[in-house]
């Protein structure tokens, strides 16, 4: 069967590509057609090309002043910076958009026209005419040699935030506008089967004609940053998660948020499921046990899935790193440890906002959880406060079950 790649458009989230590249590399997957849009037809270029080197190395040290003239000092993700992002790019949109000299020097400096087009694998862009908004799908045989630089700018041209690009006295932007991720496209070239990676980025999705073509779509359930974010710190953290989504996707790994070797999730479970339950019987009344749906689950079929998913929202509540790749008994360690680390304290703040109930049901807090861990190692805990914590913050309680689990 021929297998597409198709690659979304998302400007500074592109770095995400590179580590779902690296994952196909590692899988040994094939692939006969790219398609791709803005950044995604630029890093699909790159796949054509096979030069996974060059690619990781140039996402590796991103920076603005790599794409436009000036660059940006300070970081987006500080107070400070943000503003300053901000403003730099609103000032280029009111003079019809920045300027991108770095970004074509890049597309020429690591587009090789002889891998490009001696490849065998089938090539397609998207962009789109302004002001007519008229979309433009362009295949490798039908891009001149002379002309290919110039038509990865044009579906990359993320206007008013860049500058158009104007080719034969014709001015294109991005394609976005019209197929931020075009499968159609790949489907035209000939694929039966499609790997998506889809970078959750501003733009329009078109309906897919075709619903007889296998479709694995890989997005990423992490958080992914600004997609007009041009920082090395971003494209490091995103080239990471999209290694693991990827592998993940492939059954190599496994967790949902976080990452885990593959088995280790299975072999925690087994190793932790009985003492949890009789920590959790201890406190959950037989007719309770169905009232709550999340409590319900936790007794059914799918104990082992939500059973995970508490030690990944216990977890994030105790802020792990969420692009590395876990053993659960390394996670237990590291989430043992930084509950020493919490200073004893009179947990005012949680005991007053939980007598407003103000908080919903999904709230999840490492202190709400020490809380209600500490709370039930009293041994004259009362069992109505404790019964109201379960009714009012399940995910949190079951997460101070698993937190009593691993440290008593």
């Amino acid at each position: 069967m021929k297998r597409a790649i198709v690659l979304s458009g998302g400007g500074g989230k592109g770095a995400y590509q590179i580590g779902f590249w690296k994952a196909l590399r590692e899988l040994g997957i094939t692939y006969d057609i790219v398609t791709g849009t803005s950044i995604g037809a630029l890093n699909g270029a790159f796949m054509v090309q096979g030069n996974y080197k060059d690619a990781f190395k140039l996402w590796y040290g991103m920076d603005y002043a790599k794409v436009f003239d000036g660059g940006i000092e300070k970081s987006y993700y500080e107070k400070k910076g943000k503003k300053e992002v901000i403003l730099k790019y609103a000032k280029g949109a009111v003079k019809g958009g920045l300027s991108v000299p770095g970004l074509e020097k890049i597309i020429k400096e690591n587009l090789k026209l002889d891998l490009f087009y001696n490849s065998k694998i089938k090539y397609g862009l998207v962009t789109v005419k302004f002001p007519s908004l008229k979309p433009v799908m362009l295949t490798k045989d039908k891009i001149s040699r002379e002309k290919l630089a110039d038509y990865l700018l044009a579906t990359a041209s993320c206007f008013p935030a860049f500058k158009m690009k104007n080719i034969d006295n014709q001015n294109y932007i991005d394609g976005g506008y019209y197929d931020n991720m075009p499968i159609d496209l790949a489907i035209k070239l000939g694929a039966e089967e499609i790997i998506g990676v889809d970078l959750r980025a501003p733009g329009k999705r078109r309906k897919i004609k075709s619903s007889n073509v296998p479709i694995k779509l890989i997005c990423s359930k992490n958080a992914m940053g600004n997609f007009l974010v041009l920082e090395k710190a971003q494209a490091r953290r995103l080239i990471k998660i999209g290694y693991n989504d990827t592998m993940k996707a492939f059954d190599e790994l496994e967790g949902d948020y976080f990452t885990f070797k593959k088995g280790s999730l299975k072999r925690n479970f087994n190793r932790l499921n009985e003492k949890f339950y009789n920590n959790l019987d201890k406190f959950i009344k037989e007719k309770d046990k169905n009232k709550d749906k999340k409590l319900s689950k936790f007794y059914g079929k799918e104990r082992v899935n939500f059973f995970n998913k508490t030690l990944e929202n216990l977890m994030k509540a105790f802020m792990l790193d969420d692009t590395e790749i876990y053993r659960a008994s390394l996670a237990n360690t590291l989430i043992k440890k930084q509950y020493k680390k919490e200073k004893k304290h009179s947990y005012g703040l949680i005991k007053k906002i939980i007598k407003t109930t103000k908080l919903n049901k999904a709230f999840i807090d490492k202190e709400l959880i020490c809380y209600i861990k500490d709370e039930l190692a009293k041994e004259n805990a009362k069992h109505t406060m404790l019964n109201n914590l379960i009714v009012l913050f399940p995910d949190s309680f079951l997460c101070a079950i698993y937190l009593k689990t691993i440290t008593e």
